[in-house]
């Protein structure tokens, strides 16, 4: 599973790292985004509000969504329209297994997981919870 988001360094470290602390079971997990770079640094918030899951520890470097990438992933979950979009612009080839993840989960609200890049801890704190409640929906489909 890839999850991708716009700098592959708060929703989809987020999610990649709760899907492995849930016990994705049978699932190989990577992150990636559409405007990511090498030298951004995961925020403070990202870490406090997985610590918050029980997620600590990890490290990451942010990575550019990729064709090999995209070719790996049998599920690519993004956390905007927008990304989804930029992905089938460049790759349309993988338009049958890119989707929204709230959507895909199908969690209430909005169909954007909003970006909590910049902002306080609490969020951090909320973005994660509802990116919990995704990851726990995708589990409980199987």
């Amino acid at each position: 599973m890839l999850f991708v988001c716009t700098g592959n360094a708060c929703r989809s470290v987020m999610a990649e790292q709760l899907l492995r602390a849930l016990g994705g079971a049978g699932w190989e997990t990577r992150s990636a985004g559409v405007a990511a770079e090498g030298y951004f640094q995961v925020p403070a918030g990202v870490r406090l509000a997985l610590k918050g899951h029980g997620v600590e520890g990890f490290e990451h470097t942010p990575q550019l969504v990729t064709r090999e990438l995209l070719a790996w992933a049998d599920l690519v979950l993004v956390m905007e329209r927008g990304h989804r979009e930029f992905i089938l612009d460049k790759f349309p080839e993988f338009r049958a297994k890119v989707h929204v993840l709230k959507a895909y989960a199908g969690r209430p609200g909005p169909e954007d997981v909003a970006d909590p890049i910049g902002q306080a801890d609490g969020v951090y704190a909320a973005c994660c919870a509802e990116l919990r409640a995704c990851v726990e929906a995708l589990l409980a489909r199987g």
